[in-house]
């Protein structure tokens, strides 16, 4: 196991890479990007600047806090994975053992909960719009959520589970709830106290129904043509909750969870957990996301993609877009966080692996 001598970023000091910036000047003008990039190397930042505005009158700054959206299943897996250790639930066992009884359907009989980290559930995700939705600025809780998962009680699974890939947000939603469930805490709570934490993540935190932004906090934007300018986000997408999709975070607290890749060990996760879920756990021959395989042909292990020797994810909900990799060979993080959902994340990030990968 590698030693832990590299230092870690420090807190808001901007870093600039002549190449990059370059790069990264192209992507303001081709699409307005706006946003924060960190390119990291051997725990040494390479290039770390805030691009664009923050909100309608104030500019982004290194240091913010940004909604990070998908990004956020990798802490939820890890979190489930804390529960398998303490055998409080089952990798291979049924979700309805663990779900809130009002949550548990007889279609999910053969449903595991390892179906629901890797996206092989079969279940049908959550649709954009419903009658029932209450829906801020994205966001579903309480009610909607609770319709959300019993309208999809209700439907027949898409396929047999184990069989194929298919991403599904709402599965995530079930391990959000059966982490309440079975720690007894709100999920915000929980992954503070047990993965966030121990981590030093003290910028960090989930967006749930008690969520308070701060001035640090980035708004969720998007570029309007017509204007000409950078204007709030409310186009309608598919709606988030705090396990699939709630991590608010900031570049430099995620440089520290991705040391728990480099060093293969959190101090309330075992290294064999981190490499389940750093291994194969969807067919291979199902799984289409063919423009975010960059080194071979990539599959879904459990919470993360992986492509090669790269671990990644995306992100996107209202008003903001990520994509991080981090490339197990070069000791490369690549983390790009945009708050304007005009933009290309996952460009921006491979045009930055060009550079320096």
């Amino acid at each position: 196991m590698p030693r832990r001598e590299n230092p870690l970023p420090e807190k808001g000091i901007e870093a600039v890479d002549i190449a990059a910036e370059s790069f990264l000047r192209q992507m303001i003008e081709a699409e307005h990007f706006s946003g924060v990039v960190m390119v990291a190397r051997n725990g040494q930042v390479l290039h770390k600047r805030a691009y664009g505005p923050v909100s309608e009158h104030f500019k982004n700054r290194a240091a913010d806090r940004f909604h990070v959206a998908s990004i956020t299943k990798q802490f939820t897996a890890a979190a489930m994975m804390q529960l398998i250790e303490t055998e409080m639930v089952q990798l291979d066992g049924r979700i309805n053992k663990f779900l809130p009884e009002p949550h548990r359907s007889a279609i999910w009989e053969t449903v595991s909960v390892q179906h629901l980290l890797s996206h092989t559930s079969g279940i049908p995700d959550y649709a954009v719009t419903r009658d029932y939705y209450d829906v801020v600025d994205g966001w579903a809780f309480g009610k909607t959520m609770d319709g959300m998962i019993r309208e999809a009680m209700t439907l027949p699974l898409d396929f047999e589970p184990g069989t194929q890939f298919r991403y599904c947000n709402l599965g995530y939603t079930l391990l959000g709830e059966i982490i309440e469930t079975q720690t007894g805490l709100r999920y915000a709570n929980y992954i503070k106290q047990a993965l966030l934490d121990p981590m030093g993540m003290e910028n960090s935190q989930i967006h749930d129904e008690r969520y308070i932004p701060t001035l640090d906090d980035a708004i969720g934007l998007r570029w309007d043509d017509e204007l000409g300018c950078h204007v709030r986000d409310d186009v309608a997408s598919l709606p988030v909750t705090p396990a699939d999709g709630g991590l608010v975070t900031t570049l430099d607290d995620f440089a520290r969870w991705i040391t728990v890749y480099k060093f293969m060990e959190h101090p309330k996760l075992s290294t064999a957990s981190l490499e389940r879920m750093l291994a194969q756990a969807a067919p291979s021959d199902t799984y289409r996301w063919p423009e975010r395989n960059i080194r071979g042909q990539g599959f879904y292990g459990l919470g993360l993609m992986r492509s090669g020797d790269l671990i990644m994810h995306e992100g996107s909900i209202v008003g903001f877009r990520s994509f991080f990799l981090y490339s197990r060979d070069d000791d490369l993080l690549i983390a790009v966080f945009s708050n304007n959902t005009y933009n290309n994340v996952f460009h921006i990030t491979s045009g930055l692996l060009g550079i320096f990968g």
